[in-house]
């Protein structure tokens, strides 16, 4: 019986336009379920990406990388770290600088892939990027470790959901900022 229901499953996610019209929305609705489902297994980037030295680490969702031997600020997409950089020094904390030091000594001796979204510059002119570390996310460990939130901002939303449980998971740990009450769960 589950054989079947599986069959039918894959039926109407990989067939919808052999389908009668009448089965259409369950399989829009079962193609919603399946990119949810994607959302929560740990992204791998589609191709091979080129991965770059790290400068220096700016703040907890910033770094400096020489790209094509120009050097470049490289904004994490999908998380904000605390501020210890901004303009504003008003803004800047004590956490700022914890999750900075953090992201140092996390990143130290390692090398980084940059995977992009749909806009690849801020108003800032950073470039805007998911980074990766021995093939995993940089953005999750950042979140795992408790030393950002996630910064959903449209069009750059590919792994919003994936972040959003992951972000979940360090708040329900009291990882990081999440065990201080920095963090507001």
């Amino acid at each position: 019986m589950a054989f079947l229901l599986l069959l039918a499953a894959c039926a109407l996610y990989c067939l919808p336009d052999r389908l009668p019209a009448a089965l259409t929305p369950a399989s829009d609705t079962l193609r919603e379920g399946v990119e949810v489902l994607k959302n929560w297994i740990a992204p791998q980037p589609s191709a091979p990406l080129k991965t770059y030295k790290v400068l220096r680490v700016i703040d907890g969702d910033t770094l400096l990388i020489r790209i094509d031997g120009e050097e470049t600020p490289v904004r994490l997409i999908g998380i904000d770290a605390p501020e210890s950089v901004h303009w504003d020094e008003t803004k800047n904390t004590p956490e700022g600088e914890t999750a900075s030091a953090w992201l140092k000594a996390y990143l130290e001796g390692k090398r980084v892939s940059l995977e992009y979204d749909q806009e690849l510059v801020d108003r800032f002119g950073r470039t805007l990027a998911y980074a990766y570390v021995d093939g995993s996310l940089l953005e999750d460990a950042i979140l795992r470790a408790g030393m950002a939130e996630t910064l959903s901002m449209e069009p750059n939303t590919r792994y919003e959901l994936h972040f959003a449980a992951v972000e979940r998971e360090a708040r329900d740990t009291g990882a990081g900022f999440w065990g201080t009450g920095f963090f507001r769960k």
